[in-house]
Protein backbone atom coordinates (compact mmCIF):
# COMPACT_ATOMS: atom_id res chain seq x y z
CA UNK A 1 0.00 0.00 0.00
CA UNK A 2 1.27 3.20 -1.07
CA UNK A 3 2.17 6.06 1.80
CA UNK A 4 0.89 9.56 -0.12
CA UNK A 5 1.92 12.61 1.51
CA UNK A 6 0.08 15.82 0.85
CA UNK A 7 1.39 19.15 2.45
CA UNK A 8 -1.18 22.19 2.51
CA UNK A 9 0.26 25.44 3.86
CA UNK A 10 -2.10 27.96 5.74
CA UNK A 11 -2.14 30.51 3.22
CA UNK A 12 -3.60 28.23 0.20
CA UNK A 13 -6.40 28.42 -0.62
CA UNK A 14 -7.27 25.63 -3.16
CA UNK A 15 -6.86 21.43 -2.50
CA UNK A 16 -5.76 20.39 -5.79
CA UNK A 17 -3.08 19.15 -3.71
CA UNK A 18 -5.35 16.74 -1.62
CA UNK A 19 -7.68 15.94 -4.50
CA UNK A 20 -5.23 14.62 -6.54
CA UNK A 21 -3.03 12.40 -3.71
CA UNK A 22 -6.73 11.12 -2.57
CA UNK A 23 -6.85 10.13 -6.60
CA UNK A 24 -3.66 8.49 -6.06
CA UNK A 25 -4.99 6.19 -3.37
CA UNK A 26 -8.31 5.40 -5.39
CA UNK A 27 -6.34 4.20 -8.05
CA UNK A 28 -3.18 2.88 -6.18
CA UNK A 29 -4.50 1.41 -3.40
CA UNK A 30 -3.34 3.97 -0.53
CA UNK A 31 -3.73 5.85 2.08
CA UNK A 32 -2.91 9.86 2.28
CA UNK A 33 -1.96 11.63 4.71
CA UNK A 34 -2.84 15.41 4.62
CA UNK A 35 -0.28 17.25 6.84
CA UNK A 36 -0.94 20.88 7.43
CA UNK A 37 1.89 23.49 7.74
CA UNK A 38 1.29 26.25 10.06
CA UNK A 39 4.10 28.97 10.05
CA UNK A 40 5.45 30.21 13.11
CA UNK A 41 5.08 34.13 13.50
CA UNK A 42 5.44 36.95 16.09
CA UNK A 43 3.16 39.82 14.30
CA UNK A 44 0.48 39.42 16.07
CA UNK A 45 -1.93 41.16 13.33
CA UNK A 46 -0.70 38.75 10.71
CA UNK A 47 -1.19 35.77 13.02
CA UNK A 48 -5.64 37.12 13.04
CA UNK A 49 -5.02 37.26 9.73
CA UNK A 50 -3.35 33.10 9.72
CA UNK A 51 -6.23 32.11 12.56
CA UNK A 52 -8.76 33.32 9.95
CA UNK A 53 -7.03 31.75 6.96
CA UNK A 54 -6.30 28.59 9.54
CA UNK A 55 -10.51 27.96 10.27
CA UNK A 56 -11.43 28.33 6.40
CA UNK A 57 -8.76 26.05 5.39
CA UNK A 58 -9.57 23.52 8.40
CA UNK A 59 -13.10 23.48 6.99
CA UNK A 60 -12.44 22.83 3.70
CA UNK A 61 -9.76 20.15 4.64
CA UNK A 62 -12.23 18.18 7.23
CA UNK A 63 -15.17 18.17 4.50
CA UNK A 64 -12.64 16.75 1.93
CA UNK A 65 -11.29 14.21 4.65
CA UNK A 66 -15.11 12.83 5.05
CA UNK A 67 -15.87 12.75 1.30
CA UNK A 68 -12.71 10.62 1.17
CA UNK A 69 -13.11 8.27 3.87
CA UNK A 70 -16.71 7.94 2.70
CA UNK A 71 -15.47 6.60 -0.45
CA UNK A 72 -13.08 4.23 1.16
CA UNK A 73 -10.32 6.11 1.30
CA UNK A 74 -8.27 5.94 4.17
CA UNK A 75 -6.98 10.06 5.40
CA UNK A 76 -4.82 11.01 8.14
CA UNK A 77 -4.44 14.38 9.31
CA UNK A 78 -1.54 16.13 11.01
CA UNK A 79 -0.64 19.60 11.78
CA UNK A 80 3.27 20.41 11.81
CA UNK A 81 4.73 23.99 13.19
CA UNK A 82 7.67 25.47 12.68
CA UNK A 83 10.56 25.64 9.24
CA UNK A 84 8.18 23.95 6.22
CA UNK A 85 11.37 22.33 4.62
CA UNK A 86 12.83 20.52 7.77
CA UNK A 87 9.12 20.00 9.07
CA UNK A 88 8.44 18.52 6.25
CA UNK A 89 11.80 16.39 5.86
CA UNK A 90 11.23 15.05 8.83
CA UNK A 91 7.81 13.70 8.83
CA UNK A 92 8.59 12.05 5.11
CA UNK A 93 11.46 10.24 7.00
CA UNK A 94 9.60 9.00 9.91
CA UNK A 95 6.35 7.99 8.43
CA UNK A 96 8.48 6.26 5.33
CA UNK A 97 6.22 8.42 2.64
CA UNK A 98 6.20 6.58 -0.97
CA UNK A 99 4.91 9.87 -2.75
CA UNK A 100 4.79 13.45 -1.99
CA UNK A 101 2.20 15.80 -3.59
CA UNK A 102 2.27 19.40 -3.76
CA UNK A 103 1.31 22.63 -5.35
CA UNK A 104 3.17 23.21 -8.39
CA UNK A 105 5.23 26.78 -6.96
CA UNK A 106 3.99 29.06 -9.67
CA UNK A 107 0.10 28.41 -8.48
CA UNK A 108 1.26 29.98 -4.68
CA UNK A 109 1.00 33.31 -3.15
CA UNK A 110 4.23 35.21 -3.88
CA UNK A 111 4.97 35.22 -0.41
CA UNK A 112 5.34 31.28 -0.21
CA UNK A 113 7.10 31.50 -3.86
CA UNK A 114 10.10 30.40 -1.79
CA UNK A 115 9.10 27.59 -1.92
CA UNK A 116 10.74 26.87 -5.56
CA UNK A 117 13.75 26.11 -4.55
CA UNK A 118 12.51 24.27 -0.92
CA UNK A 119 11.22 22.19 -3.69
CA UNK A 120 15.14 21.40 -5.38
CA UNK A 121 16.69 21.01 -1.79
CA UNK A 122 13.91 18.67 -0.26
CA UNK A 123 14.44 16.42 -3.43
CA UNK A 124 17.55 15.80 -2.76
CA UNK A 125 16.83 15.30 1.23
CA UNK A 126 14.38 12.49 0.79
CA UNK A 127 13.59 9.52 -0.93
CA UNK A 128 10.43 9.53 -2.29
CA UNK A 129 8.52 10.46 -5.69
CA UNK A 130 7.53 14.31 -5.47
CA UNK A 131 4.58 15.18 -7.31
CA UNK A 132 3.32 18.58 -8.44
CA UNK A 133 -0.23 19.64 -9.02
CA UNK A 134 -1.34 22.28 -11.27
CA UNK A 135 -4.53 24.31 -11.49
CA UNK A 136 -7.43 21.96 -13.20
CA UNK A 137 -7.81 25.10 -15.83
CA UNK A 138 -11.71 25.83 -16.05
CA UNK A 139 -14.04 24.70 -19.25
CA UNK A 140 -16.99 26.30 -20.12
Amino acid sequence: MKRILVALETGESQLWPAVHAINLAKRMGGRVTVLRMVPTEKNEEHLSNQQTRRGQLQEKVETLIEKARAQGVSVEYHIANGNYEDELVNFIKEAKVDILVLAAPHLLPRGRRHRESSISSIRHRVNCRIELVYEKPETG
